[in-house]
């Protein structure tokens, strides 16, 4: 398997201004320090054609829109020998670990402005609608194609091509398909899209809002039950007969008699909920503990702010 060195990288966590003043005083009066600057905003005095897309899509939808995932590459000083130091910062879409490895993403980036203007138009004709202030992700790093690698042992290695990839601070997309998409097929990206951000916003509630949903198989995750399939078919038919919709994956790969866990479970009903409808739902799961999730998972998601 091929394997990259590890690039030593600043992750970008975030940035928390706190300012404290004194009123005890004339004296005794504090000039506050000036806050740390946001990587993520256009230089407000930046006049170049991405910069004031940029702009002009912060002050439309109330998130930031990058094309790059390099927030600062700044010097910060010189070596002895008269090496420049520089300071690099990149946008928060995390390292991610699982039980055996991190997972880090590398990006080839879109040149051309119209594709950029492009893909800003996707966002903001096709996503933004449908969430709320509250499901919107801090920035959008729209970028032509996402390779996730496996790190092992400071080293990476290639895993799979992701569509997205959801972080705290960023959401990337890999836009590239899109401009050689027809309108039904732009809508369907558009409808996994949202899916996948949707999911993983509802997943990181707190517990108490999703209560009402993990209650019906909370005594089942992670267990596994007596019954052993011989296939993917009848995993999946054991599965729905307890109150799931999909299997339990270890490494990417689905464990057999395994119930999903918690994580998975709520992920699985968000994305029916956005995905699919009703009707489609009643048609498709003979099972009541599966239809009544899908109503409490529809609940939360529209308290959240969606629209459909």
């Amino acid at each position: 398997m091929k394997k990259y060195k590890t690039l030593e990288i600043f992750v970008y966590g975030g940035f928390i201004c706190l300012s404290l003043f004194s009123c005890a005083d004339k004296e005794d009066n504090i000039t506050p320090e000036a806050p740390a600057k946001n990587y993520f905003a256009v230089d407000i005095n930046a006049n170049d054609e991405e910069s004031l897309l940029k702009k002009e899509f912060y002050k439309n939808n109330g998130c930031y829109l990058l094309f790059n995932d390099t927030l600062r590459h700044d010097s910060i000083g010189e070596k002895p020998n008269g090496q420049i130091i520089y300071q690099t910062e990149t946008v928060d879409v995390p390292y991610i670990m699982s039980s055996q490895a991190y997972f880090a993403y590398k990006y080839t980036y879109i040149r051309d402005i119209e594709k950029k203007k492009a893909a800003a138009s996707f966002i903001e004709k096709d996503i933004l609608p449908h969430l709320s202030a509250q499901l919107r992700p801090y920035s959008w790093l729209l970028v032509n194609s996402i390779t996730k690698y496996a790190v092992n042992d400071n080293s990476y290695s290639y895993d799979s091509e992701q569509g997205s990839v959801v972080g705290n601070r960023a959401t990337a997309i890999g836009i590239q398909d899109i401009f050689d998409m027809n309108e039904s097929d732009t809508q369907q990206f558009a409808k996994d899209l949202s899916a996948a951000i949707v999911a993983d916003k509802v997943s990181s509630q707190e517990a108490s809002v999703l209560e009402p949903f993990t209650k019906f198989c909370d005594n089942l995750y992670e267990t596994s039950s007596e019954t052993t399939p011989w296939d993917d078919e009848s995993n999946l038919k054991l599965m729905q007969e307890s109150g799931f919709i999909g299997p339990h994956y270890l490494s990417g790969f689905i464990l057999y008699s395994y119930y999903p866990n918690k994580v998975e479970d709520i992920k699985d009903f968000a994305k029916l909920v956005v995905e699919k409808d009703d009707q489609y739902v009643k048609d498709t799961y003979n099972n009541e503990i599966i239809l009544e999730k899908y109503m409490v998972m529809k609940n939360i998601i529209l308290s959240l702010g969606y629209k459909f």
